[in-house]
């Protein structure tokens, strides 16, 4: 075999192996697009449809469930694919509402049924809780009244919108913080062979205009709410098989003084199933004023 031919099959697999991951990455950041099979009536209470924008310009879908006389605001944020009708959004509707919230529920971009083209793990997302803060902030209420809760990408999400907000408070369920370290321990959860295309997954990542997953380290984010003294909530269970246990663990040695539930025997955003949930995110709310 000349040097030129094997030249040229090196070449050949380096570049099937990038196009591979690049493939990879499209799918992951790809729309997500699905109509409600449910919606906040599904659990008694009212609600308007809304639409708003991202403060970069993206259309966003949301619904508005108000309360009477309500002088503090939450705002529901769901994962990776996950959308505004998702049960573990719903099922938590009720506990903020009988506490005296009112309720924004959203679809990320390029989920459920808001517009933009991409999805970024948490990246660009973002832009959508600030634009979502906005809304809720001309509906009347101060920011210092309005929790941010999110779960999975939505809590890696929440973490990195708070810090210089002023926000009530975060709760963040089964979260990452730090999503280079998940992707690679974790990619074989999410795609067949990843963790052979790893390497070429994330510098396919990196290469798109609009995604750093570099970035998205939401640990970071945890230690500045620490030093602003904003109250923050985990919630992770030992059985997440999606996003590990010990990135709650970061995110709590990251502000240790966290108020952090350990659960046992629950899945993936499965924490709403507890019978102590209602119970213990009432607690924390209480504890805020």
């Amino acid at each position: 075999m000349t040097h030129r031919r094997l030249l040229a099959i090196l070449i050949g697999l380096f570049v099937g192996y990038m196009g591979a991951g690049w493939l990879v990455v499209l799918w992951m950041s790809g729309p997500r697009r699905k109509q409600p099979w449910a919606t906040p009536a599904s659990v008694g209470l009212g609600f308007e449809e809304i639409e708003f924008q991202s403060s970069d310009g993206v259309r966003l879908s949301g619904w508005w469930v108000p309360a009477e006389n309500s002088s503090r605001a939450a705002l529901l944020i769901p994962g990776w694919g996950g959308f505004k009708f998702d049960d573990h959004l719903l099922q938590t509707v009720p506990v903020y509402h009988g506490a005296g919230y009112g309720v924004l529920l959203l679809d990320l971009r390029a989920q459920g049924e808001s517009g933009g083209a991409r999805r970024t793990l948490g990246y660009r997302e973002v832009r959508d809780v600030q634009g979502a803060l906005a809304y809720v902030r001309r509906q009347g209420y101060a920011v210092d009244r309005i929790v941010l809760h999110g779960w999975s990408m939505g809590a890696a999400t929440a973490l990195r919108a708070a810090p210089g907000t002023g926000v009530a408070a975060v709760v963040e369920e089964a979260g990452y913080a730090d999503l280079p370290l998940l992707l690679r321990t974790n990619l074989k959860e999410f795609v067949r062979l990843g963790a052979l295309l790893e390497p070429a997954i994330l510098l396919a990542g990196k290469l798109l205009p609009d995604f750093d997953p570099w970035d998205v380290a939401p640990k970071k984010e945890a230690a500045i709410l620490s030093d602003e003294g904003v109250p923050l909530f985990v919630i992770h269970s030992t059985d997440d098989a999606v996003v590990p246990y010990e990135q709650a663990l970061t995110l709590a040695k990251a502000y240790p003084q966290a108020r952090f539930w350990k659960l046992e025997g629950y899945g993936h955003v499965e924490a709403y199933e507890h019978p102590e949930y209602a119970r213990r995110l009432r607690a924390f709310l209480e504890t805020l004023g």
